[in-house]
């Protein structure tokens, strides 16, 4: 089945509806959202953060995004928004483009 179209999500749970749904190749973000559980992908789609924020809210340690299979594109394409960040917890590595071969 050919990916096309975009899905528009401005809740924790259209967010994670759209990422499920395999007729989106698209995800792209209408306002700052806040997750409190991993956001899993299984399967290839791109999130357009389009100048908003996806934050973990959880209190618990964990991962905001994992990526079973697939691949995810994170991209951003309004850059007219600017966001002021404060570190508040610290980040040992981001792994990206990883595969099982290489776990």
């Amino acid at each position: 089945m050919a990916v096309s179209g975009t899905a528009e999500v401005s809740t924790a749970a259209e967010l994670v509806s759209a990422i499920r749904e395999a007729s989106y190749g698209t995800v792209k973000l209408t306002s700052d959202i806040t997750i409190y559980t991993t956001l899993v992908v299984n399967r290839t789609v791109t999130l357009d953060l389009n100048g908003y924020m996806l934050k973990y809210g959880s209190s618990s340690a964990g991962h905001v995004i994992t990526v079973s299979n697939g691949i995810l594109t994170i991209e951003n394409s309004d850059y007219t928004k600017s966001h002021n960040f404060q570190k508040t917890v610290s980040y040992t590595h981001l792994r990206a483009h990883e595969t099982a071969a290489n776990l």
